[in-house]
């Protein structure tokens, strides 16, 4: 026996009615719907569409079966995979570097930087993530991830609460092509295009167009 139940809500072009129907005894191979085309032009249209949604269907279902497969091999491989003498060793060594670019520098939390700037949107990372999208700043993840402030910007970034243009001008110049650590690194490591190999930090507000070329020149060498 075939009974029709309650009607799914559909469009102007046709109606979808779930079936129920006996399968007792039969392996069950999903529900069962029955589609009312209100139209032949609709109906033509969807019989022929209707191979071509199958196969879409399939291959989207394997590469998103694919897709987790992966995420779940990576994260297995991340918790078996045991670090060697030189990672340890290396990742030690950055994780110093990291450190002092923060304590020598400071940095800011978004909400920080709302305060100091005394915005009165009642979201606290309004402002920096808006100077974020614009590429006038940067954040980096707080080495600390017990840390309230997952993410935290360095506070050479600023002069007086705002975003130093010059920046932005190097944001753009390596266009993503550096981590948020390495750009903080850039910033903060004595440069060969500076005179007297000069930290690009040191010259932001003194004499930002030198810090800009050097950004570019840099930016051309990395592209190669």
């Amino acid at each position: 026996m075939v009974k029709a139940t309650s009607v799914i809500p559909s469009g102007d072009a046709f109606t979808v009615e779930p079936y129920k129907v006996d399968r007792s005894g039969l392996p069950h191979t999903g529900r069962t719907f029955l589609l009312q085309v209100k139209d032949d032009a609709i109906s033509n249209m969807l019989l022929a569409s209707l191979s071509l949604l199958d196969r879409l269907m399939v291959e989207k279902t394997a590469a998103v079966r694919e897709r987790r497969l992966e995420e779940m091999v990576d994260f297995m491989t991340e918790r078996m995979l045991v670090p060697s003498g030189v990672e340890l060793d290396m990742a030690q060594r950055l994780a110093i570097r990291h450190a002092r670019v923060l304590n020598e520098f400071g940095y800011f939390s978004a909400e920080d930087i709302a305060a100091a700037n005394r915005s009165t949107s009642v979201n606290r990372n309004a402002m920096a993530d808006n100077w974020r999208k614009r590429r006038q700043i940067f954040a980096v993840p707080h080495p600390d991830k017990t840390a309230r402030d997952r993410e935290v910007y360095p506070a050479f970034q600023f002069n007086e609460n705002k975003p130093i243009k010059a920046i932005q001008a190097v944001l753009e110049a390596f266009n993503g092509r550096k981590t948020s650590w390495k750009l903080a690194l850039w910033f903060t490591s004595n440069n060969g295009w500076l005179p007297d190999s000069a930290r690009p930090v040191d010259l932001l507000t003194s004499d930002p167009k030198l810090v800009i070329e050097a950004a570019q020149r840099d930016a051309q060498g990395s592209a190669i």
